[in-house]
């Protein structure tokens, strides 16, 4: 009863559940950067597609970039030859590595006109891997970034406390865990604007 006008109480509560889900998703990437440091990979692997695991996991993508007012445009996808191939994989780590992109995107990018955070599909040129290349239209790394960008806690209090909090772990995380997948988490080469990562994940023989 503290705060009688109901306006106020679903700001408040708004605010509330953003910043338990912030908490949530730091102490989930700590612990399990911490695992990954220990040798221990958790997870389970199962037998999935690029449509099966993208219909599992899309709902809370949306969701984050939702907060912000942005979308996630995937829709070619369904018209890849990547769609129906298939993988043995952790889906569960695949969603953090992808939630991770996207919450980057929805921190950095969410000031430019550029609304979209394309996720598009491909096979890499050996026919080995399948790729997820994630852009978003934001403002672009800021010089001299580059070289931190995978290192873990790469962040210091000061800018883990201004207007994209986060302590510099999601990356390192990410890059650990498509790793411990049999593939990889790259920069894609700088454009004018917006930045973009490939995840590679490892096809069936």
């Amino acid at each position: 009863g503290m705060v009688p006008d109901a306006g106020k109480q679903q700001e408040y509560h708004r605010t509330l559940l953003a910043e338990a889900e912030r908490l949530d998703h730091l102490v989930h990437n700590v612990l399990g950067y911490a695992r990954l440091e220990k040798g221990q990979r958790g997870g389970r692997r199962e037998w999935t597609d690029l449509q099966g695991m993208l219909e599992r996991i899309r709902p809370r993508l949306e969701h984050r970039l939702e907060q912000v007012g942005m979308r996630l445009v995937c829709e070619p996808l369904a018209e890849s030859p990547v769609w129906t191939h298939r993988l043995h994989t952790d889906p569960e780590a695949v969603e953090r590595i992808l939630f991770n992109l996207v919450d980057n995107a929805a921190k950095y990018a969410v000031q430019s006109e550029d609304r979209d955070l394309c996720l598009t599909a491909g096979l890499a040129p050996d026919g080995r891997s399948l790729l997820l290349d994630c852009r978003d239209g934001g403002p672009g790394l800021a010089a001299g970034a580059r070289a931190d960008l995978f290192r873990p806690f790469s962040r210091s209090a000061e800018q883990a406390a201004g207007k994209a909090p986060g302590v510099g772990l999601g990356l390192a995380l990410s890059r650990r865990l498509a790793r411990s997948l049999g593939g990889d988490l790259r920069l894609l080469p700088m454009e004018k604007k917006g930045v973009g990562f490939r995840l590679s994940l490892p096809l069936a023989p």
